[in-house]
């Protein structure tokens, strides 16, 4: 894993949300990371392609989540925690970080058309705590991000032109059905 110091959760995170908020017409300033060659853009690549596929599939429950969230300033951190704590609760797998990055990313899409923009930069600062924190260990024991570029390189057409049960046995999603089924109980406790 001589490349794992490569790897800057701050900067995979701003990529991802950048991606998000380009892909609804919206420019984040956070993003300054121009045109330089960029050692992680295979990351940025794949989990983008991830993300989107899981947005794909999901996209009505991610935006109703984050528009049931109803953050202000006082309860975004708390509420946008108890959900990515609530997703975590039964272990970690890589499709569960892909809805991690999918659902912060629409959170933040839904902060700015509530022109609640300074979210935004909040939102990025959570979720880099989060990789950096509980999910840092997880992620090195498991091969670090290289282990899921070369996962996604290797099932990559498959993974895109398929059906759900092909994502499952590649990004080990068989939890992700239970994480709306948690989410959903998590909604329907507020």
């Amino acid at each position: 894993m001589a490349q794992e110091n490569v790897y800057d959760n701050r900067s995979i995170v701003v990529k991802y949300i950048h991606h998000k908020l380009w892909k609804k017409g919206y420019v984040w300033e956070e993003d300054r990371g121009g045109t330089r060659h960029d050692p992680c853009s295979a990351l940025h690549k794949v989990l983008r392609e991830a993300g989107d596929e899981l947005e794909r599939l999901y996209q009505s429950d991610f935006a109703e989540m984050s528009k049931q969230l109803h953050l202000t300033s006082i309860t975004a951190q708390q509420r946008f925690t108890a959900v990515i704590d609530e997703l975590f609760r039964d272990g970690v797998n890589w499709g569960r970080i892909i809805a991690f990055f999918e659902f912060g990313g629409t959170v933040c899409v839904e902060c700015v058309n509530k022109e609640m923009t300074a979210h935004v930069d909040n939102i990025a600062g959570w979720m880099t705590e989060y990789l950096n924190g509980p999910l840092h260990a997880w992620i090195q024991e498991n091969g670090g991000w290289e282990a899921f570029v070369e996962l996604y390189g290797r099932q990559r057409d498959s993974v895109f032109r398929s059906s759900w049960s092909s994502i499952v046995t590649v990004f080990g999603l068989a939890a992700l059905g239970a994480v709306g089924l948690t989410i959903g109980a998590y909604l329907a406790q507020k």
